[in-house]
C-alpha cells in the first residue's frame, strides 16, 4: 500500500462560496463516513447503493475506508463546523476485476446538493485515477440519477450507457 498522499489535499470553493476541503481517506475515517452515510436521505441512499439500506455495514466501511490509493482510491470532503469537521462528500473508485476498470461512486450530503460539490470530486478522482494509468472507467447508476448524467455530460467526458435491466444502467467513461 502507498504512504497517504497529501499531494491530493486541497482547499476548494463552491457555487455558493461554502470552502471545502478535500483529502484522501484515511483509515481512520470509518466512523466520518457512517456519520455522513446517517445524513442522506433514503433517496440519495437509493441512488448511491441502488438500494435502501439503513446503515453502513462494517464491511463497506472498512472497505471505503481502507484504500490502497493505486486500484483503489477515496477522495473526501470535509468542513469545519466549529470544533469538528464532518465529511460531507465522497468521490471514489475501485477496480473491479470482472470489468477490468475502476467503478466511480460519489456521493454529497443532501444539504450541500447542487453547489458543484459532486462535480469537483468526480474529475478530481477520475484524474487521480488517469495518473494512476487508468484511462476507463464505469458506473453503476440508478436510470432516474440525472444529476449523474447532468455531471458526466457537464464534464465532457465521452461515455457509453448500457442498460443492466433491474434498475440499473451502467456507462462506460472514456477519460
Amino acid at each position: 500500500m502507498e504512504l497517504y498522499p497529501g499531494r491530493y489535499e486541497e482547499w476548494v470553493t463552491l457555487r455558493d462560496e461554502t470552502k471545502v476541503f478535500l483529502r484522501p481517506v484515511k483509515e481512520m475515517d470509518g466512523p466520518l463516513l457512517s456519520e455522513l452515510f446517517s445524513k442522506l436521505s433514503q433517496a440519495s441512499v437509493i441512488l448511491r447503493f441502488l438500494s435502501p439500506l439503513h446503515n453502513l455495514p462494517e464491511k463497506l466501511v472498512y472497505q471505503f475506508s481502507h484504500v490502497d490509493y493505486k486500484k483503489d482510491f477515496g477522495l473526501v470532503a470535509l468542513v469545519s463546523i466549529g470544533n469538528s469537521s464532518p465529511i460531507i462528500g465522497v468521490g471514489r473508485y475501485a477496480y473491479d476485476s470482472e470489468t477490468e476498470r475502476p467503478e466511480l461512486a460519489v456521493v454529497v450530503r443532501d444539504d450541500l446538493q447542487g453547489k458543484g460539490l459532486g462535480s469537483i470530486l468526480l474529475s478530481r478522482v477520475i484524474d487521480i485515477g488517469r495518473e494512476n494509468g487508468f484511462s476507463r472507467f464505469g458506473a453503476l447508476l440508478n436510470p432516474e440519477n440525472q444529476i449523474m448524467m447532468n455531471i458526466f455530460k457537464r464534464l465532457g467526458y465521452k461515455y457509453k450507457i448500457h442498460n443492466k435491466g433491474q434498475g440499473a444502467y451502467y456507462i462506460e467513461i472514456q477519460a
